[in-house]
């Protein structure tokens, strides 16, 4: 009898453990999943806001105005293409530089004799008052994502650049504790 007790009471343990070390498994698994996508999300961003166009000969920029909309809502990570001035044609989207900013206008016209172009943000009533001389010119428009314009913005403050250190310190730590939990209960699957 008492040996049968005991058996039971074995079993019962074993079992508990076993529900322990189940969840403990699941729980190591959770957070190392949060913290690579948390890391795999900023890679994928990073990369595709500031590596991959350089590599394949384009710049990227970041809408930070409405002047655009609604083609290109403020936010938009926009893809420019290297371009002659005068190979713009009305209606390409052209990236130039204006008093040290980068805008981003629609081209309205082309003036080949005075070597400008005559632009104007889609959501603005008039043209833009001054011309654009054909050497400001940065690049034609080609692509488009929204939102992740935002990212690169938001890395041009010292707040942006400290949260995105938080928010990579917190994927690791997810990585970390996913690993620490998991070699926790293989341990205790050893032991047991």
């Amino acid at each position: 009898m008492a040996k049968e007790a005991a058996n039971i009471t074995s079993d019962s343990f074993s079992h508990a453990v076993e529900r322990r070390l189940s969840r403990m498994r699941v729980l190591a698994r959770l957070c190392t999943m949060i913290g690579v996508l948390i890391l795999a999300a900023l890679a994928i961003v990073g990369l595709g806001a500031a590596v991959v166009p350089r590599v394949i000969g384009m710049q990227s920029y970041a809408i930070i105005s409405g002047s655009m909309e609604p083609a290109y809502p403020t936010g938009t990570l926009v893809y420019a293409e290297p371009i002659d001035g005068a190979s713009l044609q009305p209606g390409d989207v052209a990236a130039f530089w204006r008093d040290e900013d980068v805008i981003v206008h629609r081209v309205q016209e082309n003036n080949a004799e005075e070597g400008e172009l005559i632009t104007k943000g889609d959501a603005n009533a008039d043209l833009d008052i001054r011309p654009v001389p054909y050497q400001h010119v940065l690049g034609r428009i080609v692509a488009s994502v929204p939102f992740v314009g935002y990212f690169l913005m938001a890395l041009d403050s010292t707040p942006g650049k400290l949260l995105l250190g938080w928010i990579v310190l917190i994927g690791a730590a997810f990585c970390i504790v996913g690993s620490v939990v998991s070699n926790l209960a293989r341990r205790r699957e050893q032991e047991a």
